[in-house]
């Protein structure tokens, strides 16, 4: 289930389909909403409210005969696994690609102060500006000052390796981070992605981070029917749009990434993130939380 309706970074007038992702972000932000997130009421919709109660609807039986965790499970692990990284790394900059309607960029902005760019695409963008333009001042202080920037650009084009420097050029400890994105992209696409991030890291000449979840084939599989239920319930709520093949296994996950450009890159325990988040004791997914990291050095001649 994406927060965001990225699904290729293209002109509209190119004739994507950019509407048949656009749901799952009414879905996710009413989703964070239940779950009183910081903000998240800023971006409940009522469109967002029908869908996510009949969605609820049409997969409880399925939850109470196989036993398998909700789709509230589902979202709360991973945006909880995700939230408490961040929280630990005490990010100074911190770009999220697809951010549809996300609320974590506002949390951070107002309340840590952080510099926080949002990048969609352009009519995700714009319906979110729209949002926040009936926000509280702070809100729209914070936009109005640069902390919290809604940006749309094409995140698969060479030239985004360039724009992703300058986004974090100066910064100590920059964090990327996508949530429910990364699966819609087929892997010839997530490749030029990754390429881009990190050439862009080493352009910028500092380290940083890739934080995102991601599904695996191996673990799927394991997973059984609460994975297909899953997969059914998100080409539902997405109007047909399935996500793409996943990874491998976690060996497939560590290869693209290193040739892609990352220095290392690892799954996160929830084990050990629950140290931070009591909830994550409670919850459980088959989605994996990746986290990669640049090292800093550049790519500039000497």
């Amino acid at each position: 289930m994406s927060a965001s309706s990225t699904a290729r970074g293209q002109d509209p007038d190119q004739g994507q389909e950019y509407d048949k992702i656009g749901p799952t972000a009414h879905v996710t932000a009413y989703a964070w909403y239940q779950l009183g997130l910081p903000y998240s009421h800023l971006f409940a919709t009522r469109e967002g409210a029908m869908m996510y109660w009949a969605f609820r609807a049409a997969t409880e039986p399925a939850i109470r005969a196989f036993k398998i965790p909700s789709l509230l499970d589902y979202l709360e692990f991973r945006h909880r696994m995700l939230d408490t990284q961040l929280d630990a790394m005490a990010p100074d900059r911190i770009i999220e690609l697809g951010a549809g309607l996300s609320h974590r960029g506002v949390t951070w902005a107002l309340d840590r102060g952080v510099r926080y760019t949002e990048i969609d695409l352009p009519h995700m963008s714009a319906a979110k500006r729209g949002m926040l333009d009936k926000a509280p001042g702070r809100v729209r202080l914070a936009l109005h000052n640069g902390t919290l920037e809604l940006r749309s650009t094409n995140i698969l084009a060479p030239s985004f390796a360039d724009e992703f420097a300058e986004l974090v050029a100066g910064a100590e400890r920059p964090v990327v981070v996508s949530e429910g994105m990364l699966d819609y992209f087929e892997l010839s696409d997530r490749e030029t992605l990754l390429h881009n991030l990190a050439a862009g890291f080493r352009k910028a000449g500092v380290a940083g981070h890739y934080l995102t979840d991601l599904q695996r084939g191996d673990r799927e599989r394991k997973a059984g029917t609460a994975a297909k239920v899953t997969r059914q319930a998100i080409k539902l709520a997405t109007r047909g749009q399935a996500v793409a093949k996943p990874f491998r296994n976690l060996e497939h996950v560590d290869r693209v990434f290193a040739l892609a450009g990352f220095d290392a890159g690892a799954e996160l325990a929830p084990k050990l993130l629950a140290e931070r988040e009591p909830r994550l004791r409670r919850l459980r997914s088959p989605t994996t939380i990746w986290l990669a990291s640049v090292n800093a050095r550049t790519d500039a001649p000497a």
